[in-house]
C-alpha cells in the first residue's frame, strides 16, 4: 500500500474486509519513505548509490550552521567594561574584560557597561556648547535655614560600582542620580544659612552631598557610586544679586579691614615685647654695675682707711694731691713755682676756643 496513492494512507480509512496493518510493517514503510526521500538506503531511486551526494551536502550545510551560531556565543569584554550573562532571562555571571563565549541567542544574551569611566551629570544648567549653558530654574532654586532663597548649579561625577545593580535594580541611571543629587543638595542647603553657602561652607556643601548622595544609591541597591560633587556657582536669585553684592563686598571689605589690623597687630606686639626685654635686660645690667660699682668702691675705701691708720700724714697729702689733680685736670691755668718761673720767657697764648688772651 504505497503512500503516493493519494486515495490511501497507513492511517486513512480501510476496507471493512482488510485486517489492520501490523506495527512493523508500518515501520518499514515508513523507513522505506524516509531513505526514498533523503536518497540513502537500498530503495528504487538509489539503487546505483547516486542518492548519497545530495545526503552529505545537506549535513555539511546544518553542521556550518550549528557551528556559526556556536561561534556567536564568542564575544569580548573592553578593558573599562564589565559584562553580564543573562541565560533564558536570568542572571547567570559577571564576566571581566578579555574573550568569552556563552549559550548563543537566544538561549543567551550579554549586556555590557563601562565601569571605569566617570560620568558627568549637570543639576541646574545644561552645557550648550561654546562655553555657553542655560538655566534650570526649577533644579537650581534652593531654601536655605535662614529662609532665603539661593541658586545653586552643581556637577555630580559618579562611576558604576556594581554592574549587576545597575541594571537589574534601576530603570534609568541618569534620573536615579539626578533625583538623589537634587534631593541631597536641597537637605543640605536646607541645613546652612545663606552667608556660609556663598562664602565659606562651599567645600564643607560639596563633601556633604556627596555622601548623602551616596547614601541614597546604596540604599536603592543602584550599584552606582558619586565620585565627586562640585559647586559650579551659587549666587542669590537674580532680582536680588546686586545687594547682596554689596552685602558681600562690605564683608570683604571688613575681613580685610581685619587681616590688616592683624597684620600690624603681629608686626608691632613683638616688636613691643622685644623692646620691653630689652629694657628688662639693661636694667638688671645697670643694677648688677651700680653693685659692682658700690662694691669696689667700699673695697677701696676700706683699703684706703687702713692705709691711713698706719700712716696718717703721707696718706692725708696723697689724699691731697690726688684730688687738686682730679679738680684741675680740665683747667687753662699752669701753676709754676717761683724757682722755675725766673727761668722762663712768658708768653701771651690765644685759647683756641674765644680768641682771647688767657688771664
Amino acid at each position: 500500500m504505497p503512500w503516493n496513492n493519494q486515495n490511501q494512507n497507513p492511517w486513512g480509512k480501510k476496507n471493512p474486509d482488510e485486517s489492520p496493518p501490523e506495527m512493523d510493517d508500518v515501520i518499514k514503510r515508513l523507513k522505506e519513505r524516509f531513505q526514498n526521500q533523503f536518497g540513502s538506503g537500498g530503495g528504487s531511486n538509489n539503487k546505483n548509490g547516486s542518492g548519497g551526494v545530495p545526503n552529505v551536502l545537506v549535513l555539511l550545510l546544518i553542521a556550518v550552521i550549528f557551528l556559526g551560531w556556536l561561534s556567536s556565543g564568542f564575544y569580548k569584554v573592553a578593558p573599562d567594561e564589565e559584562a553580564v550573562v543573562l541565560r533564558l532571562g536570568k542572571y547567570n555571571e559577571t564576566t571581566s574584560p578579555g574573550l568569552h563565549w556563552h549559550l548563543p541567542y537566544p538561549l543567551a544574551v550579554v549586556e555590557k557597561l563601562p565601569v571605569t569611566q566617570v560620568q558627568r551629570l549637570e543639576i541646574g544648567f545644561r552645557s550648550m556648547g561654546e562655553g555657553r549653558s542655560r538655566d534650570i530654574l526649577k533644579e537650581s532654586l534652593m531654601l536655605t535655614k535662614d529662609e532665603n532663597i539661593v541658586d545653586i548649579s552643581f556637577v555630580v561625577q559618579y562611576k558604576v560600582k556594581k554592574i549587576k545593580d545597575a541594571l537589574f535594580n534601576i530603570d534609568n541611571p541618569v534620573k536615579t542620580v539626578r533625583d538623589a543629587s537634587e534631593s541631597a543638595m536641597r537637605e543640605i542647603i536646607g541645613r546652612t544659612i545663606i552667608d556660609d553657602v556663598l562664602t565659606t561652607k562651599k567645600a564643607e556643601v560639596e563633601i556633604e552631598v556627596a555622601a548623602l548622595i551616596s547614601g541614597i544609591l546604596d540604599d536603592y541597591y543602584s550599584g552606582l557610586t558619586v565620585t565627586t560633587v562640585k559647586l559650579q556657582d551659587v549666587q542669590p536669585p537674580e532680582r536680588v544679586i546686586q545687594e547682596f553684592k554689596d552685602v558681600a563686598s562690605a564683608r570683604e571689605d571688613r575681613e580685610r579691614a581685619k587681616n590688616e589690623a592683624q597684620t600690624h597687630a603681629n608686626k608691632v606686639i613683638p616688636n613691643a615685647r622685644g623692646e620691653a626685654k630689652k629694657m628688662v635686660l639693661d636694667a638688671e645690667a645697670y643694677g648688677n654695675e651700680r653693685i659692682d660699682h658700690a662694691k669696689g668702691e667700699s673695697k677701696r675705701f676700706a683699703s684706703m682707711l687702713e692705709a691711713y691708720n698706719l700712716s696718717p700724714e703721707v696718706t692725708r697729702k696723697r689724699l691731697y694731691l690726688e684730688t687738686m689733680e682730679e679738680v684741675m685736670r680740665n683747667s687753662d691755668k699752669v701753676i709754676i713755682g717761683n724757682e722755675t718761673a725766673n727761668h722762663m720767657v712768658p708768653y701771651l697764648p690765644l685759647t683756641p676756643k674765644t680768641g682771647q688772651v688767657a688771664k
